[in-house]
């Protein structure tokens, strides 16, 4: 991965939140896929489990009224495995404003039939905040 590609995976995986578009953010998604926020992690085995997981994002995202988020590519680190370790910095903005403070969260990376897919975020901002509903976690029970 290279920094053009970054910032094209960047892109894709900011603006599905605003349209509301699964397609886009499910095909920079490998499953089982995991979420760690400060609340705990989150992990989807199945397309519908990410669906439903990208659907409670897009209602804090209207929750907020955002228009924009903005993610900054902050390191690209290659691991001898072939996966890589990316650092970025995301802003959640409405009109200009910003709805939170930025915060910086670092994704597990790999390449699957030539294009760079997701297999985990560290330090996501859950949408618990804004939706008020508890996600599935890791390791709890129905």
């Amino acid at each position: 991965m290279d920094k053009q590609e970054f910032d094209t995976f960047l892109l894709d995986i900011s603006e599905c939140f605003i349209t509301e578009d699964f397609g886009p953010w499910a095909d920079r998604i490998e499953l089982p896929f995991s979420t760690v926020t400060k609340f705990g992690p989150i992990v989807c085995y199945t397309r519908d489990e990410l669906k439903a997981e990208f659907d409670l994002y897009v209602l804090a995202c209207q929750t907020m009224k955002l228009d924009l988020i903005f993610r900054t590519p902050l390191s690209i680190e290659h691991c001898e495995d072939g996966t890589v370790i990316t650092t970025y910095r995301t802003e959640l903005l409405s009109h200009g404003q910003r709805m939170t403070d930025p915060f910086t969260s670092s994704a597990l990376m790999k390449n699957v039939d030539g294009r760079w897919r997701m297999t985990a975020i560290l330090n996501a901002r859950g949408h618990l905040a804004w939706t008020g509903r508890v996600p599935h976690k890791e390791g709890q029970t129905s």
